[in-house]
């Protein structure tokens, strides 16, 4: 898994962004209004809007994606959409793709991130503890599935 390149957003990555995000979600909700919005127009929902979407990339494959939404506040970030193809999972590229998600807050000079989760992600909510997200509480109705909120202070 030494040679998996992580690529910022490219519009050819588009689909893969859409069909690893709707199979990761479908195993066990369903594509909600607000995901739609964003995985089918990730130009307009997310990259124009000053944020970005990362792709973990193996022998030319789109593996994983994370993005980072910009949120209303200006120095805040949304981590979300990460997800790797369950082929490829426990090789560590969820880390690699939220490191680069942390850097890229850091180089926007973000305060912190946020993000949703839900508490049945076990594996998930080890890794955000690892890198210092804690959890705060939920004040969002945007995803139905969401019942765990998570924040990592940058400063």
């Amino acid at each position: 898994m030494n040679s998996i390149i992580i690529s910022k957003y490219k519009p050819k990555y588009s689909n893969s962004f859409y069909q690893l995000n709707k199979d990761w979600i479908n195993e066990f909700w369903h594509l909600e209004d607000y995901d739609l919005y964003n995985l089918l127009n990730p130009q307009q929902s997310i990259i124009d809007l000053g944020g970005e979407i990362f792709f973990a990339i193996l022998n030319n494959k789109v593996i994983g994606t994370s993005a980072m939404i910009p949120s209303e506040i200006g120095d805040v970030y949304e981590l979300a959409k990460m997800t790797v193809h369950k082929n490829y999972r426990g090789y560590g590229i969820s880390k690699k793709l939220l490191e680069n998600c942390i850097d890229f807050a850091r180089n926007k000079n973000a305060t912190e991130i946020f993000l949703i989760s839900n508490r049945l992600l076990l594996i998930a909510r080890k890794l955000y503890d690892k890198y210092g997200f804690k959890e705060v509480p939920l004040n969002s109705t945007k995803y139905a599935r969401g019942d765990v909120k998570m924040r990592l202070s940058l400063i």
